[in-house]
């Protein structure tokens, strides 16, 4: 009866421990030495740092760095967060009597994107208010025996008027941001619009929609005046 209790004992001390009891290491016990900085090397405080694996713990850096103690050793999930980065996950192993050094980086999260710059209008032209008496004002700014003259007569932010006087045909060309106000007051010609052509004369009112390429010619000795308005164009363009 005693050799057989003596048999069973040593018997129960040859079986292999538990899986349990393995995963813990044999009750040995690891400690781990973290350190969390950013990405240019910077000690990050305050990192919520959660283990999970054979035992469960949770700390917060302190200048970077956090320690568990006496925890049996294992495999490990690391988890850490801080409000402003990335939270990160690393798998660590606890095996051995010497202190486990785990190193890592947090990545700040991406910040908002830049704030588009607001597009300012124009600052607005002085306008003034202009009264001419036409005949005068031509007399004042005839063109005499020069090819042409372009005089401005107002210019305020919705476009401007210009007094055009021409003894030589103007060559085809587009106002790409404004369209353009034509009144004959002296003189004959036309005006062509690709295929189309328009006989000008005193007393005739012509608008070129914007984009339109359009060309003037003079069609007798006498300098062909008109007041062209171009709205849309800036004042001075």
């Amino acid at each position: 009866m005693r050799k057989s209790l003596v048999a069973a004992i040593l018997l129960l001390m040859a079986l292999p421990a538990p899986a349990s009891a393995q995963r813990r290491g044999g009750g040995a016990s690891v400690t781990f030495v973290i350190n969390v900085s950013n990405p240019e090397g910077t000690p990050v405080g305050e990192v919520s740092v959660t283990l999970n694996g054979p035992a469960s713990r949770s700390t917060r850096t302190e200048r970077g760095r956090a320690v568990f103690e006496g925890i049996p050793a294992g495999v490990y999930r690391l988890r850490f967060e801080k409000t402003g980065y990335i939270p990160f996950e690393r798998e660590v192993s606890g095996r051995g009597g010497a202190p486990i050094d785990v190193k890592v980086t947090l990545t700040p999260l991406p910040g908002p994107p830049p704030a588009p710059v607001p597009t300012l209008p124009p600052p607005p032209v002085s306008a003034k208010f202009v009264v001419l008496d036409m005949p005068a004002y031509i007399e004042r700014n005839y063109v005499g025996k020069a090819p042409e003259r372009m005089t401005t007569m107002a210019c305020a932010q919705g476009g401007t008027a210009t007094l055009v006087q021409i003894n030589v045909a103007l060559v085809e060309h587009t106002h790409a941001d404004a369209d353009e106000f034509v009144y004959v007051i002296a003189g004959e010609g036309s005006a062509r619009m690709g295929q189309r052509l328009e006989p000008l004369s005193p007393g005739v009112f012509m608008m070129i929609p914007r984009g339109t390429a359009h060309a003037f010619a003079v069609g007798s000795k006498k300098p062909l005046v008109f007041v062209s308005t171009r709205a849309g164009d800036r004042c001075g363009g």
